[in-house]
Parts: structure tokens; C-alpha cells; sequence
């Protein structure tokens, strides 16, 4: 069980040690911005990642309660990444743009998910 999580695992530590590192940015909305493809770029991974692993995991069918939740839970560790930036990073803002990519990220990550899953 746990080796199936430990791709998406192993991801989350990427996402976090990116997420951390300092650096000076001056805040600003640019939603279609190249950072902010790389934000929906690495939650939809992380997402596809948390689904495949529980998919892989357990013998029950994966319900759409389950995909929401592991979908939320992607997007929660993203605006969670967002605060500690802003509290704990110096030179690092809370943007809502990259919230929102982060989201965004997420839901393309479940749908693509969906859609291969649908094609096997």
C-alpha cells in the first residue's frame, strides 16, 4: 500500500522544497502568466498521483466522494503552500493567482485522470 503512495509522496516533497525555497517576487495578478502553468502543471500531478494510488490500494471501486476529497485535498496543500510562503518565506506573498492555479491544476489533473481511466 505504501509503495503506491510513494510516487505522489515523493512529489508532495518536490512541490514543498519549490515551494519553500526563498526568493524575492513582487506580487501581482497575471493568471496566464509561465509560473502559473507550472502551478496547474505540478497540483494536476499531484492529484493524478493521489488518485492512481488509491486506485492501486483498494479493492472498492473509486467513488466520486473519493475523487472530490483526494481533488480537495491536492488543492488545500496548495493554498496551504501559499500561506507558509507568506509566513514563514521571506520575500515570498500570498498570491491568489497561484491559488487559483493551483486549482485549476488540480481539476485538470482528475479530469485527465478520468479520461485515460475511461479509455482502459
Amino acid at each position: 500500500m505504501i509503495k503506491a503512495f510513494l510516487p505522489a509522496f515523493l512529489w508532495l516533497l518536490l512541490i514543498t522544497g519549490l515551494s519553500v525555497m526563498p526568493g524575492v517576487q513582487l506580487p501581482s495578478f497575471h493568471l496566464f502568466a509561465a509560473d502559473k502553468l507550472a502551478h496547474a502543471f505540478v497540483y494536476g500531478v499531484l492529484t493524478w498521483l493521489l488518485l492512481r494510488a488509491y486506485v492501486l490500494t483498494r479493492k472498492e471501486p473509486l467513488t466520486r466522494w473519493k475523487e472530490v476529497f483526494l481533488l480537495g485535498l491536492s488543492t488545500f496543500y496548495g493554498v496551504l503552500m501559499e500561506f507558509v510562503q507568506y509566513a514563514f518565506i521571506p520575500g515570498r506573498f500570498y498570491e491568489y493567482d497561484d491559488m487559483l492555479a493551483n486549482a485549476i491544476g488540480a481539476v485538470m489533473g482528475w479530469f485527465c485522470f478520468k479520461w485515460v481511466v475511461k479509455i482502459k
